[in-house]
């Protein structure tokens, strides 16, 4: 009987989601990753959708909070005749598993062939399903009209409409 009390009350103790320390402390439980890969690729979409492949060194797959760190990253994705539509490569990245959506971080390009565009940030978040790209720091865009430095950007690579927030500098090619 000891037994059994001993064991119900180690499992009732097991399955709390936080626990007290000493100094009253409420300290909440680890979330451990589902899988961690190094040097792998993944595919982001499902058939039907235009993919995106990625590469990484490091890729943490969390899929309680549908999501995936990954590190030196980069990937690519394309068009319906098998032409590269875009590309890009950061040093981190947040992906948003179900969404689709990337929050990169640390030297950030993306490349759209579309309107031949390359976009450097810091930081930068790529709604991949929709294909729309959004920047609040500093942002360099360079194109076939011209290059662009700016902060508070905002794109639609499908419609190939662009905004700046503020532009510090630009040259406009005619």
């Amino acid at each position: 009987m000891r037994k059994i009390l001993f064991i119900v009350l180690s499992l009732l103790l097991l399955a709390s989601c936080s626990f007290r320390t000493g100094d009253d402390e409420v300290h909440e439980k680890a979330v451990l990753p589902d899988i961690i890969l190094e040097n792998s690729t993944y595919t982001l979409g499902q058939s039907g959708e235009r993919p995106i492949y990625i590469e990484s060194s490091r890729m943490t797959f969390y899929s309680h909070d549908n999501r995936a760190i990954v590190e030196d990253i980069s990937f690519i994705s394309y068009d319906e005749e098998g032409n590269v539509a875009i590309e890009g490569s950061a040093g981190h990245g947040e992906i948003e598993t179900d969404t689709k959506r990337m929050n990169l971080t640390g030297n950030v390009r993306l490349n759209a062939t579309d309107g031949d565009m390359m976009i450097e940030a810091e930081n930068l978040i790529f709604d991949s399903q929709n294909e729309e790209v959004e920047a609040d720091g500093n942002v360099r865009v360079s194109s076939q009209d011209g290059t662009f430095s700016g902060t508070g950007f905002k794109g639609d690579l499908r419609e190939e409409a662009y905004s700046f927030q503020s532009i510090q500098e630009g040259i406009f090619e005619i």
